[in-house]
């Protein structure tokens, strides 16, 4: 995977930060001049953002929904897409509104308004919206009065030509977090995973960070934690900014050594290993570990070895020669056609983008 294959959308997001307990201090790294980086595993994203901040979802394609772990993006992108949508409706001049909240906040307000009598009020207002995001929908989880009510607001935004966005940490069919009703409305409009950044995505991001800091530092060395590394932008900035204070407060400079005795001590809580990710895969399929590393190549398993190996590739740092061991002594050409497969399907099979979620890619 090369840095040439990331996307950008022009999404400016918040600037990390890094609390340095040492000295009381807070480093502060603005956001990315480029926007929102996005690599082959995130692909699938873009048309859907498209989509969202032209206004013209398909009806039959609403909501939008993203779902992803906590640093992957997905409140990131809700505010690009607003921001976004606003610039273009103020050069069309039009006057319809758009509002974005946290799901607890759309509870909150429900709840008032029928306190107050004012329930009229607060459904035309979210209800004629011709844009609505809605952040964190799983703190609705215990909240099945507001989960209709929300479900409701779907159905008349439908309607009304407005556009629905959603946010929330999980698919929404697993773990009954939703009703029956409000997770066939999610399920039957749009969902798309917002996967953590890829190897090129993060090795970008390094680069950057280490010419912000003016830190010097061999490319090779910055791309070789990247790949050790398959965490967020704010996680991987964090480990960046805590091998950054430790060297200030040692009065030493940052150097090859002791970049990667750090990384060193790190990955040994980091990294899973090749046979865990391959007895997570197997059980995920209900196959036996055997049949990833045998010689099968009936379609379910040979989908199965292929993932598992595209993620060792992507979480252990290990070598496509060692994988190719792990996995029946395979030839390493082999592995590198299934890693290239898995690649290229990600921005086109939703099917193959949920086992990976699902499998923890998030």
């Amino acid at each position: 995977m090369s840095v040439g294959e990331i996307h950008f959308i022009p999404f400016p997001g918040k600037p990390l930060k890094y609390d340095n307990s040492a000295s009381s201090s807070q480093a502060v790294f603005p956001a990315l001049q480029h926007g929102f980086m996005i690599g082959p595993e995130n692909y699938a994203l873009e048309p859907v953002i498209q989509w969202a901040v032209e206004g013209n979802v398909p009806r039959d394609r609403l909501p939008l929904l993203f779902y992803g772990a906590v640093g992957s993006g997905r409140s990131h992108l809700l505010r690009g897409i607003l921001d976004a949508w606003r610039k273009n409706q103020k050069m069309s001049k039009s006057k319809r509104h758009a509002f974005l909240l946290p799901a607890i906040d759309f509870a909150r307000l429900f709840t008032e308004s029928l306190d107050t009598r004012t329930t009229d009020d607060f459904r035309r207002r979210y209800r004629d919206a011709a844009l609505l995001l809605i952040d964190d929908l799983d703190q609705l989880h215990d909240k099945l009065w507001a989960q209709e009510e929300l479900r409701q607001t779907l159905d008349e935004l439908s309607g009304n030509g407005g556009t629905v966005v959603l946010a929330t940490t999980g698919y929404p069919g697993e773990n009954g977090v939703f009703s029956e009703t409000l997770t066939a409305r999610l399920i039957g409009g749009t969902t798309v995973p917002v996967f953590l950044p890829g190897l090129a995505v993060r090795q970008r991001f390094l680069r950057e960070l280490a010419a912000a800091f003016r830190v010097s530092l061999p490319d090779s060395v910055l791309d070789s934690a990247a790949e050790a590394l398959p965490v967020s932008i704010p996680a991987l900035y964090g480990t960046f900014a805590q091998i950054y204070f430790e060297a200030v407060a040692a009065n030493t400079a940052i150097n090859t050594s002791s970049w990667k005795l750090f990384l060193q001590n790190r990955l040994q809580t980091v990294r899973p290993g090749v046979e865990v990710i391959a007895k997570r895969t197997a059980k995920h399929f209900s196959l036996k570990l055997a049949d990833l590393r045998g010689s099968s190549r009936a379609k379910t398993v040979a989908l199965a070895r292929s993932i598992a190996v595209y993620l060792a590739w992507q979480q252990t740092g290990q070598q496509q020669k060692e994988i190719a061991k792990y996995f029946g002594n395979r030839d390493p050409a082999t592995i590198r056609h299934m890693i290239e497969r898995i690649k290229t399907g990600l921005s086109e099979d939703a099917a193959l983008r949920d086992h990976l979620f699902r499998l923890g890619l998030h």
